[in-house]
């Protein structure tokens, strides 16, 4: 079982208001100043901005930070702020979405979660006293983020253990947080489950919890691709948030069949002698994503009455991953395939744009998108190259955008190979841009926007 210290009885845990935690008037020498830090926890979010303003009126902005995301643990003075919640539009225009009040006392840490709709979001603010008496060990909170009014239990155990010797840790109701536990340092394994149930709905991997310091264990959402699911951040000190998948959690992907003369197609994920798990795939169409065990996958394109045309083709599926595949010849007119792993952002205010070229003729190419008012030379979002066979991605805000396929010379100078038409974005989608030959247009190439 565990070596673990608790800071009150199991039987004593109580659920911390959402407006805020325990707190002191005394401070310690290890940690003297005020410690604050955003998390973002809504999930239609854009990536918000923080920014205080104390009682002299002087304007300071602690950071930014996207759903699932938190800014650096910062030293502030040690007074009351107003605070300001916004984020950019696509007309550069500074909305504010959030106003509130903080104060800051010494040698406390203190970290804000916006939560809920962005239309209409809610600050919720936990504080407590930094300990700078932990000696090999650690202190978990545990908050409970989840949009549904849904209870939930905390169970931990060591790395060698199964969750038959987990230890209970805490329930949480719906934007509450707990009273901290404390452990030793090491490795362990973290459980979700309804509250008074046995039945595990989260199980994480392995994981580190290495430093003498404070977590935050945050259950969220998913906002991806993949919906109906749960992931459980690790908040540290650092702007890095570590989310913890359910190891047991399915993955999905899709696939995009550039190939015109293998159409329709069939595509196989292990053997062949099953059945396809996309059947008809027409070239040039992009099909929906289908749900499957997390693995690794022969995948396997058939087409031309059942000649195999790509058989050792391989997809990595991670806990929770979205993917796309992509079905396309290389430099030497084969057929092969490459995947993309597709954003886990909510896909609202910001667009992530997974971009893939597959066009042999040229070293690389630069692809353009160009606002309403804008030109190629004027926009900011672009990317300058991107070789054959790679993909890169960019983030874009919600807005309309006319796309550019450019071909730069060693002088630089441009040849358009393809444009579209003026395309406006639809939120929630998940798009795929793959530039691409095609005999059939005037210049032989074009630009496949798919979502």
């Amino acid at each position: 079982m565990l070596l673990r210290q608790f800071i009150l009885p199991l039987t004593s845990l109580v659920l911390l208001s959402a407006c805020g935690g325990s707190s002191s008037s005394e401070g310690n020498d290890t940690y003297p100043g005020s410690y604050l830090q955003f998390y973002n926890g809504s999930s239609n979010s854009a990536t918000t901005t923080l920014t205080l303003t104390d009682s002299d009126e002087v304007e300071s902005t602690l950071g930014s930070a996207a759903f699932g995301d938190a800014t650096a643990l910062t030293t502030v003075d040690t007074e009351t702020y107003d605070l300001a919640f916004t984020y950019t539009d696509n007309s550069g225009d500074v909305q504010t979405v959030l106003e509130d009040q903080v104060s800051m006392k010494a040698s406390q840490k203190t970290v804000l979660f916006m939560v809920d709709n962005y239309e209409a979001p809610k600050l919720l603010n936990l504080s407590f006293l930094r300990d700078d008496e932990l000696d090999d060990q650690f202190k978990v909170y545990f908050a409970n983020l989840l949009a549904e009014n849904k209870t939930m239990d905390l169970y931990i155990s060591s790395s060698t253990e199964d969750f038959d010797d987990a230890d209970f840790v805490a329930t949480v109701g719906q934007n509450a947080f707990s009273e901290a536990v404390t452990f030793d340092t090491g490795s362990y394994i973290l459980y979700l489950t309804d509250a008074g149930s046995t039945d595990v709905v989260l199980q994480s991997p392995v994981y580190s919890f290495s430093y003498e310091t404070e977590y935050i264990l945050a259950l969220r959402d998913n906002a991806g691709p993949l919906k109906r699911k749960i992931a459980l951040d690790i908040i540290g000190n650092t702007t890095t948030v570590y989310p913890l998948e359910d190891i047991n959690s399915n993955a999905q992907f899709r696939v995009y069949n550039s190939l015109n003369d293998l159409d329709p197609a069939q595509i196989y994920a292990g053997s062949t002698s099953s059945t396809p798990v996309f059947t008809n795939v027409a070239a040039d169409t992009l099909t929906s994503y289908t749900e499957i065990p997390h693995g690794d996958y022969r995948v396997t394109l058939t087409a031309n009455e059942g000649a195999s045309q790509i058989p050792n083709g391989l997809l990595t599926l991670n806990q929770g991953e979205s993917k796309s595949l992509i079905f396309y010849r290389d430099q030497d007119d084969q057929p092969t395939v490459m995947s993309v792993k597709d954003s886990a952002t909510p896909q609202v205010y910001d667009f992530v744009f997974n971009v893939v070229n597959v066009i042999p003729d040229f070293e690389n190419v630069s692809i353009y998108f160009v606002p309403p008012g804008k030109t190629m030379e004027t926009t900011s979002y672009y990317i300058s190259s991107i070789n054959d066979a790679t993909s890169a991605s960019i983030t874009l805000p919600l807005d309309s955008y006319t796309v550019l396929l450019v071909r730069k010379d060693f002088n630089n100078n441009k040849t358009l190979l393809a444009q579209t038409a003026e395309i406006e974005l639809i939120q929630g989608s998940s798009y795929l841009l793959v530039a691409e030959k095609d005999p059939d247009t005037e210049t032989g190439y074009k630009i496949s926007l798919q979502y």
